[in-house]
């Protein structure tokens, strides 16, 4: 069976091969956004909170627990999701037809992402495995009672499943991005579920709630749990949100066999995506030999000046940035987003912090530091000095938005290390771990009230440019630019 590595080599952009695949999208065959149940299924309805809960956006990207913590109800429930995955703005384009926006960055604005919901019960909500969907901010019970055991015994008794009165699970539908971006879409699962993942760390922590990415999981548990068939679904990751409310034994959990709306016409199955998913899969007897305890401690958070808006306006006013304004920005913002960005992932395999993406960024635009080519690790590293902005917008498709950014960041991982200590389902990690980098990113850009977007990339072309003489060439994950842009997506009300 091909490995994970012939995967991401054979989905690699290259100036060839993005002229060789350009092709028309079909856009009356474009996947529906929306998994929709059919039938009569009971439902709670959440709502959008208003108001907040008053904590810096940039000490919840880093992980700083706000204090004491908030008791887990419908309510809070209904913060977590609506500003963590929902639906958020709504861009009119004709009389009839409008585009819907979600909370976090999804390329294309596809959203092939899927969240779930298991709990022991809350004020407000019954004890049961929920799905969630994000234009109705409502949830569809699956499962009536406590099946948290359930996902505990898949993850082999992980810690903080096991305490967690919230248990989410993200899953991925490939061909919704697919659709556009062919088997490379099997990429942007990881990337698009890292971007919520961050949003739903930041808001249990603004809480006071702890959390957890639970990577290890016996695919096939959480599938039978879910009601997916790990082929036109399949799951990513679990997160365990608080702590105390130890979970039951797991109960007996039939098939289900729920209807929902197909998302085309006509869809099409993309192998390479399949067996891409199908080698880093783990059978319940293989997850705790592949769970590899490296705790990694977080350096202190800096309290200096910077803004202080809360997380629940910036993740109202993000949006990706469509150009980027020629004028420089100051080096010390720069510090201060990937400070925050850099900030270990919690995950079961490293509970102090994983951290496999290391930044890697060509400065084009900064006061206080010279235009170069930097490695960032808690401080700025020059790997070569220069304008090297035109070298930056070839790196990303030859795209302005890669070459006009005040600062373009390559994340970088290697590859080799990773799939050493995670084996093949360590590729899930890192992407996802780059998504969660990224989205920390746009946040923190954001509360900076600057722009950021996620652009794609020519692979071997930045390893090129970033790889020391004689050093190990590492692997780009995704970018993210970031620089003062008046023009966004969906600009601030």
């Amino acid at each position: 069976m091909p490995g994970i590595l012939d995967y991401h080599e054979a989905s690699k952009h290259s100036p060839a091969s993005v002229r060789a695949s350009a092709r028309r999208l079909d856009w009356a065959n474009q996947p529906y956004p929306y998994k929709e149940y059919l039938g009569d299924l009971p439902a709670v309805d959440l709502g959008m909170p208003g108001g907040s809960l008053r904590f810096s956006a940039l000490d919840a990207v880093a992980g700083r627990p706000g204090a004491p913590a908030r008791p887990l109800d419908a309510g809070l429930l209904a913060r977590l999701l609506g500003y963590g995955a929902s639906v958020t703005r709504k861009r009119s384009i004709s009389a009839t037809e409008a585009w819907y926006f979600r909370s976090y960055a999804s390329a294309g604005g596809l959203y092939p992402v899927e969240l779930y919901v298991l709990t022991g019960g809350l004020p407000g909500v019954e004890p049961g495995l929920y799905h969630y969907h994000p234009m109705r901010r409502a949830l569809t019970r699956l499962r009536s009672g406590d099946h948290r055991g359930n996902a505990v015994a898949a993850a082999a008794g992980e810690p903080a499943l096991a305490e967690a009165p919230l248990v989410l699970a993200l899953t991925g539908i490939p061909w919704r991005t697919a659709w556009k971006y062919g088997p490379r879409g099997f990429r942007h699962l990881y990337w698009d579920a890292g971007m919520i993942t961050i949003n739903l760390l930041a808001l249990a922590a603004a809480a006071g709630l702890p959390g957890r990415v639970v990577v290890g999981f016996a695919d096939g548990g959480v599938e039978q749990l879910l009601g997916i068939d790990g082929q036109t679904e399949v799951p990513l990751c679990l997160l365990a949100i608080g702590a105390g409310s130890p979970a039951p034994a797991a109960v007996d959990a039939p098939r289900l066999d729920l209807a929902w709306r197909g998302l085309s016409a006509q869809e099409t199955a993309y192998p390479e995506v399949l067996a891409a998913q199908a080698s880093g899969r783990l059978e319940p007897g293989q997850v705790n030999a592949w769970r590899d305890v490296a705790e990694r401690p977080n350096p202190p958070i800096s309290f200096g000046p910077g803004p202080s808006d809360t997380l629940e306006a910036v993740i109202l006013r993000r949006g990706s940035a469509r150009s980027f304004d020629p004028v420089p920005m100051a080096g010390g913002t720069l510090a201060t987003i990937l400070d925050r960005a850099t900030r270990g992932v919690p995950t079961d395999y490293a509970p102090g912090g994983s951290q496999l993406i290391e930044p890697h960024v060509i400065a084009n635009r900064l006061d206080g530091l010279e235009p170069g080519a930097y490695r960032y690790n808690q401080a700025f590293a020059l790997l070569g000095a220069g304008d090297f902005s035109s070298e930056a917008g070839f790196l990303c498709l030859e795209q302005a938005l890669g070459r006009d950014a005040a600062a373009t960041h390559f994340l970088m991982a290697d590859l080799p290390a990773v799939l050493a200590k995670l084996g093949q389902r360590g590729y899930r990690a890192a992407q996802l771990e780059a998504g969660v980098t990224g989205g920390r990113i746009y946040l923190a850009a954001e509360a900076h009230r600057i722009g950021a977007t996620g652009l794609t990339f020519y692979d071997d072309e930045v390893t090129a440019f970033f790889a020391p003489p004689g050093a190990e060439p590492r692997s780009c994950m995704l970018v993210t630019a970031v620089g003062p842009a008046t023009r966004r997506l969906l600009p601030r009300a």
